[in-house]
């Protein structure tokens, strides 16, 4: 758990954690003092996101939904694939990760116990032909 903490203000509609101001809908920080001060939630979530607002954005006729698949008009052009787009080599493909301190580190683990098992290894084989 995170040893961070948060201030709330619920008049202004704000917390530290930037959320509630980003998106408009109460944070998980916000709704834990909504729930422990026992107020209703849906006085500090935006109007836009009540039902009603969603039913009136299909019943309006601003937003028309599209119909099932079968119902739609044929394309007047025709898609093209473009083999040049992407090429594809022989074995594997190259990483683009960033590799971080964690990686290093198990494979520096990695290379010594190889480093250790390969010279083992090779004691071995040698008193074996002996």
């Amino acid at each position: 758990m995170s040893s961070r903490t948060f201030r709330v203000s619920l008049s202004e509609r704000a917390c530290d954690c930037g959320q509630w101001r980003l998106s408009g809908i109460p944070c998980s920080h916000a709704l834990t003092v909504i729930r422990q001060y026992v107020l209703d939630i849906t006085l500090y979530v935006p109007e836009c996101y009540s039902t009603i607002e969603y039913a009136l954005t299909y019943t309006s006729g601003f937003f028309v939904p599209l119909a099932d698949v079968e119902y739609w008009d044929e394309p007047n052009f025709q898609l093209r694939h473009n083999p040049g787009h992407r090429i594809r080599r022989r074995g594997r493909d190259v990483t683009t990760r960033i590799h971080n301190e964690m990686d290093w580190a198990q494979t520096r683990a990695r290379q010594q116990y190889q480093a250790q098992d390969g010279a083992g290894t090779s004691a071995q084989g040698s008193r074996r032909r002996r």
